[in-house]
């Protein structure tokens, strides 16, 4: 008996409308023959120009490999539900892009400054400052102490290293922060599809649009 062992992951995305096994699932067979021809077994159809998503169970797709070989013996390793995400080509416009760039840099600037303004003069950091550097050397503070120079570099140093992330360059190979939230966001927003799309109970070959999703 030939076994096929079938790999899902969570979510898979598409450019063509017609979604091949080989696109969303990795498969792993000796008969090399048999692991081609199922590769190519059409898994899922999109239309129009429009994002859309259809989910998959792996029960799905075990039948559709039974119709093409019913002696293969199939065992599934991943996840047990695939979304399939139809995601057409499109020219991006780069003024558009650019545009996009600059917006998110404006409002993460102006945001993170005034979050620190707004929290150093709730811990008075100003007159801790003042008072640190009238102990230390007997004398009242100006306006900027190299106290408030140190302060600022120290700060724009901890942030860097935290986010581990500058300009595209990274201290260490760890994932940031803010990729760990991504992939867990990710994550809960596809469970949740998934979950939905089980207690919808929606028919088959159903086109999806933009905010739904179809069980194929």
């Amino acid at each position: 008996m030939k076994t096929l062992y079938l790999k899902l992951e969570q979510k898979k995305q598409v450019s063509g409308k017609k979604a091949l096994l080989g696109d969303i699932a990795q498969l792993e067979c000796a008969d090399g023959a048999l692991k081609n021809r199922l590769q190519a077994i059409h898994v899922a159809s999109f239309s129009g120009a429009k994002r859309q998503r259809k989910i998959l169970t792996v029960t799905d797709i075990i039948g559709m490999i039974h119709q093409i070989d019913p002696s293969v013996s199939i065992t599934p390793i991943g996840e047990t539900d695939v979304i399939v995400e139809y995601l057409p080509e499109k020219t991006p416009s780069k003024a558009w892009e650019w545009a996009k760039v600059a917006l998110v840099c404006v409002i993460s600037f102006f945001g993170a400054a005034f979050t620190i303004i707004t929290f150093n003069n709730d811990v008075s950091a100003g007159s801790v400052f003042e008072q640190l550097y009238t102990s230390f050397t007997g004398k009242v503070s100006g306006n900027i102490t190299v106290l408030e120079v140190t302060y600022s570099i120290g700060l724009a140093i901890g942030i860097l290293c935290f986010f581990n992330h500058f300009s595209g360059h990274r201290l260490t190979t760890d994932p940031t922060p803010i990729e760990v939230e991504m992939e867990q966001y990710e994550y809960d927003v596809n469970k949740s599809l998934i979950s939905y799309d089980s207690r919808k109970g929606s028919g088959n070959d159903t086109q999806a649009d933009n905010s739904g999703s179809d069980r194929t």
